[in-house]
Formats: C-alpha cells, structure tokens, sequence
C-alpha cells in the first residue's frame, strides 16, 4: 500500500503528469489559438516591454509631481501650524493679561 499524499487525501483528485511531447517540427495549438496568433501576440508584448524598458519619461513625471504635492501638503502644514502656534500664543497673552480666573468677579 502506497501512502496518499495530503491533497489528494482531502480533495480526492489524482494529478498526473502528462509526458512532454516529442517536438518534432510540429506544432499543436492552443484551444482557440492559432501559431499565427500567438507569434502576433509574443511581437506585440515585446514592443510594449521595449517602449516600457526605454522610455522612463512617464515615470519621471510621475514621481516629480508626487513629490511636488508632498511638498506642497507639507509647506500648508508648516504654515498652519505656524498660524495655530500664533493663535495659542495670543490667547496665552490674553489669558495672562486676564488674570488668575475669578479675581475680577
């Protein structure tokens, strides 16, 4: 008795390795597709593959306008907490201008 390897013991298929095929010049196609279709398809994915290798302006631009809205988000953070500093410091004065609370009551 062979032991059952643990996938097939839970879904109970049994997968079997067809041998490779002897190429002997000939070729079987895909279901659906023709050798003329699959050599139209492997040209065209390599001239995208060639256009996307070659031309990196895209993602130049892309980076550089990242980082300009990062910097851009960052300065109005600055400013803002420049101007709530500002305002935390007017309303310290104007409590210490005030007084203790309750000593002109």
């Amino acid at each position: 008795m062979t032991p059952i390897a643990p996938p097939v013991l839970i879904t109970g298929l049994v997968f079997e390795a067809a041998p490779a095929p002897a190429d002997g010049g000939d070729y079987e196609p895909a279901v659906g597709t023709s050798r003329e279709e699959k050599e139209i398809l492997a040209a065209l994915e390599d001239k995208a593959a060639a256009k996307t290798a070659s031309d990196y302006q895209h993602i130049v631009w892309a980076y550089g306008i990242l980082w300009a809205l990062f910097a851009a988000y960052g300065l109005f953070l600055w400013r803002r907490s420049a101007r709530l500093r500002a305002d935390v410091d007017a309303l310290r004065q104007e409590l210490g201008r005030s007084g203790p609370a309750g000593a002109g009551a």
